[in-house]
């Protein structure tokens, strides 16, 4: 890669030549049920050049959150991904700026236990990463675990944010969502450039108000709780 200008929509764009976002109907987890459109972030890992525009757009957004007077994001000592799309991510973030990173194992893998991969000082703040955020409940569980371990998530980035309550989630749960890409925005570039059709980009549209009314009515405003994983688990 010769300084691929850092462009979220040239991201977008990349993760759809990369067969990263497909048509139909989803229902896959808790929290993306009929879906017509399926993301799928770690389509970026077969360009090397996309994944460090990814790995570089968020550190260039995480900055730039912390440098805000308002709610900004607060500094870090490690990262942590997500497994699995977001532990990707965390990686190439890692390597482009030198962060130390670690595995959080939630349930015991092969022969490995269930804990905490790598080295850390107790009281260590993480940026915890994930490919993508539907309604949060994969990211919170995350923070949560690495609590456990006595890791504090203050911060968290979602490359793709469907937009489906996450932030609400997670605020609730002490921690900051930072944003690289939305869904709404992307499917407005695809439909712009005339990638997608009328009537996929209507479908979506639809889609996107039902569920946002559906899950801001439940519990007065808070997201729907799903019945199982979500957002890169599910997706």
């Amino acid at each position: 890669m010769k300084d691929q200008p850092l462009d979220n929509l040239w991201l977008a764009q990349a993760i759809f030549d990369l067969g990263g976002v497909t048509f139909g109907d989803y229902t896959l987890g808790g929290s993306t049920v009929n879906s017509p459109v399926y993301i799928n972030p770690k389509a970026l890992i077969s360009n090397p050049e996309a994944l460090r525009v990814a790995a570089r757009l968020i550190a260039q957004e995480v900055a730039l959150a912390q440098s805000l007077r308002r709610s900004p994001a607060r500094p870090y000592d490690i990262v942590a991904g997500v497994p699995a799309g977001g532990l990707l991510l965390a990686t190439a973030f890692a390597l482009e700026t030198n962060t130390p990173l670690i595995y959080a194992r939630m349930k015991p893998e092969g022969t490995g236990q269930r804990g905490i991969e790598g080295r850390y000082k107790p009281g260590a703040r993480a940026l915890l990463i994930d490919d993508l955020a539907t309604g949060g409940n994969s990211m919170t569980q995350a923070a949560r675990f690495l609590a456990e371990y006595d890791i504090t998530v203050h911060d968290a980035v979602a490359l793709v944010d469907r937009q489906m309550g996450a932030r609400e989630r997670l605020k609730l749960a002490g921690v900051n969502l930072i944003s690289i890409l939305t869904l709404d925005v992307m499917m407005n570039l695809y439909f712009e450039s005339g990638l997608i059709t009328d009537e996929q980009h209507a479908h979506y549209l639809a889609y996107a108000r039902a569920s946002r009314a559906a899950a801001g009515a439940n519990d007065g405003g808070a997201p729907a709780a799903p019945a199982s994983g979500d957002d890169s688990a599910a997706e």
